[in-house]
């Protein structure tokens, strides 16, 4: 199994994104899946470019997509 984790680059002035850092620090294995990490650039048309090439390269089952959301004091899940 392949695992697509995707988090995003540093904006707004910031040096790093605490969503891409948390992706980077996940192990490349987990229970036997393929952990693929990919940094997006916080451009809309050229975040889901990224994320459309990576899905072809690796072929993945799953694709996870972690943001940062500002101003909400707890993790969040979206669809």
């Amino acid at each position: 199994m392949k695992v697509l984790v995707t988090g995003f680059d540093p904006f707004g002035g910031d040096k790093v994104n605490p969503a891409y850092e948390a992706v980077k620090k996940m192990p490349d294995e987990i229970s036997g899946a393929e952990i693929i990490k990919v940094e997006v650039p916080t451009v809309f048309e050229k975040s889901s470019q990224v994320v459309k090439e990576a899905i072809q390269q690796h072929q993945p089952d799953v694709v996870i997509c972690v943001g940062q959301a500002g101003g909400r004091s707890a993790v969040s899940f979206e669809r």
